[in-house]
């Protein structure tokens, strides 16, 4: 019974009461670990296969002599795929390193890069590796030009510097050169060397192939051959951009971001890891009511104090829980999780799970399942005498229901229907009812409501416990040093047993006295319970 009683006060402190600011439940920044896209002498290697490419495609009339330079204008180098429910999927985790000694430093003067770092690293997030398996996040050419490498068919699936990567190499009508790189093994376009492609079109899908400790694209830059530092690009243009004087970017992006990239459901805490394997999503779309669900929030570029607004919406889209959440630093990447049990009396229906952050509300839809055809708003009981029981409840709306079963236990185990009262069946009104059950148990009784469907399902209310004014037992003295006296028909008991304040049996007997010695017993609050023919009584006595 102990767990019953906490489990009810754990219910009712989420649905009685609503809370203005709430702690996450878990969750917090992901680290992403820094490591070299492209190993010097990887480097060496590209760059003499790219510049034997350059100069035979050139042979071949495949590439024209670059006269008058123009401004790359690139838009954005990656896409999600039309299925992908995410608002926002990637963080910029690292830009280009503009002092190629120590100590770092990025284009806007800050130090979200590492040393030697000579392109852009965008992560996908969250459950990157997800993406992957799904081809959710694909490369696309930043800009129209000629495609003058191509290497494909190694693993992608890195969490450490290892082996070669999958990238593709497009030069501009202004000889300027893009990198893609770390991308998914099989999965680049069909096109090859020497062939063009428009802005936009597909160059493969984000993955962690190479030196790579996750799923991310490493977008590089260069003006011209050779591809060294001299004339290493970086499309961001900010106060410390030392390799050109303006931007690359058709639209340049904030270099602080704050976006939530999602707000999920799911059935269990989520687990992120790398690579597939340990990166367990538990997402979840649907729920049976009186399930624990998880709502979780994924943000890129989170700053300290920015406030988060959440919400929960029936499928009325009246709010069933609201709070907010202030961020307590600034992250790249981070996550949060708050844990909600859901009604069991639903409704069921799409529920929104509703997220507000910098302006801007963002919604995910779930399904619960399973409720009561009757929405039932109360259920009570008092004994008015020694000779009867008045049960009352109440129900908000009733759905193809037929009537209700009263049923009875006096150990909250075996229960037996009583009688039966039939149900109005179809109302979105409130409708009360009631029941006298005028040969009720003499000592503790367990009473619950079973509603029967025109169909013959059968659903359960929650159960009730009530004890009448008298009963045919007192015990004395309480508190006691030694001995427990039963007064009363103490023949007609079955068994005797004392439970400690967690519910632990500490004593039972079938030996029955009038006399219980408890002078083994540690000083504390215990649960007698007495079964007999009556049925069980349950009281609380103290030991000194």
């Amino acid at each position: 019974m102990k767990h019953l009683f906490i489990s009810i006060l754990l219910i009712m402190s989420h649905f009685g009461y609503a809370q203005t600011e709430r702690q996450p439940d878990g969750g917090g920044e992901i680290h992403t670990e820094k490591t070299i896209c492209v190993t010097a002498e990887e480097r060496l290697q590209i760059n003499a296969i790219l510049e034997q490419n350059v100069a035979k495609l050139k042979n071949q009339g495949l590439l024209s002599e670059v006269s008058d330079r123009m401004v790359v204008n690139f838009d954005w180098p990656l896409r999600k795929i039309t299925s992908l429910d995410y608002n926002s999927y990637y963080a910029i985790n690292n830009f280009v390193d503009q002092n190629f000694s120590s100590p770092i430093l990025d284009y806007n003067c800050g130090a979200r890069t590492y040393n030697g770092h000579l392109g852009t690293d965008i992560d996908t997030w969250p459950f990157p590796w997800m993406l992957v398996n799904n081809n959710a996040v694909e490369v696309i050419a930043a800009e129209a030009g000629t495609i003058i490498g191509k290497f494909d068919g190694n693993a992608h699936d890195h969490c450490a510097c290892s082996g070669n990567w999958n990238a593709i190499y497009v030069q501009h009508s202004d000889g300027s050169v893009a990198w893609y790189g770390h991308m998914k093994s099989n999965a680049l376009t069909a096109k090859t060397v020497g062939q063009t492609v428009s802005k936009g079109e597909y160059l493969g899908v984000v993955a962690s192939s190479g030196c790579s400790t996750q799923p991310h694209l490493h977008f590089e830059v260069y003006k011209a051959l050779p591809y060294q530092n001299s004339n290493l690009i970086d499309p961001f243009f900010g106060g410390c951009n030392f390799s050109n004087p303006q931007t690359w970017w058709a639209a340049q992006k904030p270099y602080i971001e704050p976006m939530l990239n999602a707000n999920l459901t799911h059935n269990a805490v989520p687990v992120h890891g790398c690579p597939t394997a340990n990166e367990v999503p538990n997402l979840s779309n649907s729920f049976a009511v009186g399930s624990t669900v998880y709502f979780a929030t994924y943000y890129h570029d989170q700053q300290i104090n920015h406030v988060t607004n959440l919400q929960i919406l029936k499928p009325d889209n009246s709010v069933w829980q609201s709070w907010s959440f202030t961020s307590p630093s600034s992250y790249t990447k981070s996550w949060w999780y708050w844990t909600w049990i859901l009604p069991s009396n639903g409704p069921n229906g799409t529920w929104k799970w509703q997220v507000t952050y910098q302006g801007q509300t963002y919604s995910h839809d779930f399904t619960v399942t399973g409720a009561l055809p009757v929405e039932l708003t109360s259920f009570t009981g008092h004994y008015q005498d020694d000779k009867s029981v008045l049960l009352k409840w109440e129900t908000q709306s009733e759905k193809a229901s037929d009537f209700f079963n009263i049923e009875r236990s006096s150990d909250d185990l075996n229960f037996a229907v009583i009688d039966r009262v039939d149900s109005d069946g179809d109302t979105h009104k409130s409708k009360k009812y009631q029941y006298t059950d005028r040969s009720p148990l003499s000592i503790l009784a367990y009473y619950r409501l079973v509603t029967i469907d025109k169909d013959g399902s059968a659903s359960y209310s929650p159960t009730i416990l009530l004890k009448p004014k008298h009963t045919p037992y007192r015990i004395y003295p309480n508190p006691t040093n030694d001995i427990l006296h039963i007064n009363g028909d103490w023949e007609s008991l079955y068994a005797i047993s004392i439970f400690d304040v967690n519910g632990v049996l500490v004593y039972s007997t079938q030996d029955i006295s009038p006399e219980v010695a408890v002078n083994q017993l540690v000083s504390g609050v215990y649960q007698l319970q007495l079964l007999g023919k009556s049925g069980l009584m349950s009281t609380v006595f103290i030991k000194k």
